[in-house]
Order: structure tokens, then C-alpha cells, then sequence
């Protein structure tokens, strides 16, 4: 039976629109490089992914910063990373409205009793500050910077079901990311559900849904 549902937030609740491009043309604009924005981007992500899983821990700020270093050196560009970087931290709290299936997904968890928390891979005071900006409460919140964990690594599941207390079978985990959000938690027997807004992932073996609206199918009687 699901009695709790965890939902990641990014691409999931929340549109996350284009601002990290922009936040990366603005930079190279500032550089004077002619690097291609969308390619720099690419491989800013893949690094900063590459950090996030090899010790310490460090905020997704600080990853931001450290990775932009690597490709400061990968490039020859002669600047100062955690100055540059600025652009992208402002991007973390720029407009970033909810998706129009939330309110009535949650309203019908609501009223079916459902408890649902938000699981996201961030720091807190950003996914807070686009809560409040969305007016969205929420009765639980974990970030990885709270758990000093990044998805999918186990502990960040496992941490939010020790706090909870929650059974795992009970849950259910929704969002975006096939390796976040679904291969994650099912390596842990978590059932998880991929929502695929835009059907990119049609070989997907797991289950996947195109809006939210959709979720309510899957929720075990």
C-alpha cells in the first residue's frame, strides 16, 4: 500500500527553464571566450557530477566553483573560478515556476491521505527560497546538503527512511532523473515512478508517466 510519496523537485515540481545556459553564456560573454555555451555546459555538468561523488562532501556552491576550476584549466582560460561562478549561484534562485499538474497531484494525495515529501539534490536555502516563491508547503524536506549525501548513493534514501520511519515498501519516489530518481531507490526495493515530461525515455524499464496527473494510476491500493 503507498502511503508516502517522495518527489524530487527540479524538472519535477519546479520548471527549471533554460537559466543555467544563460548563466553560462553570460560568463563566457564576461571571458571573451569563444567556447559554445551549450557544450561548455555539458561538460561543466558531467564534472560537477564527477565531484559530487568523490569525497568530501561539498554544497552544490562549492561544486559549482571547484568544477568550473577544472574547466578554466581544461580550456586556458586565466580567471578566477569562484568569481566567474557568480552567474551560475544567481541562477540557483532565479524564477523558476511549478509545473501546472502540482497543485491538483497534491490536493488528490491530500485527499487520500497520502503523505508526501520533496527529495532533492541541492543545497536548502535555494530549494527553500523557490517554496516560499511558490507559495508550496511542503511537511517534509530533505536536501543533500541536510543528508551530506547526493542521490543516488543509498544512504540518501536509506537516511530519509531512518528519519521518517517510513517502510520502504510504502513508498513511493517520483521524479526525473532515470538514475536518481528511479534506479536509485529501486536498487534499495523503493518502488519509483520516471516522469518523462517530454517522452524521452521510451526504452525505459521502469515505470514512467508524462504528467503528474498520471501518478494516481500507479499508487498501490
Amino acid at each position: 500500500m503507498t502511503r508516502h510519496v517522495l518527489f524530487d523537485c527540479f524538472g519535477t515540481l519546479l520548471d527549471t527553464g533554460s537559466g543555467s545556459i544563460r548563466a553560462v553564456e553570460t560568463i563566457l560573454t564576461h571571458l571573451g571566450s569563444p567556447l559554445e555555451p551549450k557544450a561548455f555546459y555539458a561538460a561543466w555538468k558531467t564534472e560537477k557530477k564527477r565531484m559530487m561523488h568523490t569525497p568530501p562532501f561539498r554544497n552544490e556552491k562549492d561544486l559549482f566553483a571547484e568544477s568550473l576550476g577544472v574547466l578554466f584549466k581544461r580550456y586556458g582560460i586565466q580567471a578566477d573560478p569562484r568569481v566567474e561562478v557568480g552567474p551560475m549561484i544567481d541562477s540557483l534562485f532565479a524564477t523558476r515556476p511549478l509545473f501546472p499538474d502540482v497543485w491538483k497531484t497534491l490536493d488528490e494525495l491530500d485527499r487520500r491521505g497520502i503523505d508526501y515529501a520533496i527529495a532533492s539534490t541541492t543545497d536548502t536555502d535555494s530549494l527553500l527560497h523557490y517554496l516560499k516563491e511558490a507559495e508550496l508547503s511542503v511537511p517534509l524536506v530533505f536536501t543533500s546538503e541536510d543528508l551530506q549525501v547526493y542521490k543516488p548513493d543509498p544512504q540518501f534514501y536509506q537516511t530519509i527512511l531512518e528519519q521518517t520511519g517510513w517502510q520502504i515498501s510504502e513508498c513511493l519516489f517520483v521524479g526525473d532523473s532515470p538514475e536518481d530518481d528511479v534506479l536509485g531507490p529501486a536498487a534499495l526495493g523503493m518502488p519509483a515512478i520516471l516522469l518523462d515530461r517530454k517522452d524521452s525515455h521510451q526504452d525505459f524499464p521502469h515505470p514512467r508517466i508524462g504528467s503528474l496527473t498520471k501518478l494516481t494510476e500507479y499508487l498501490q491500493p
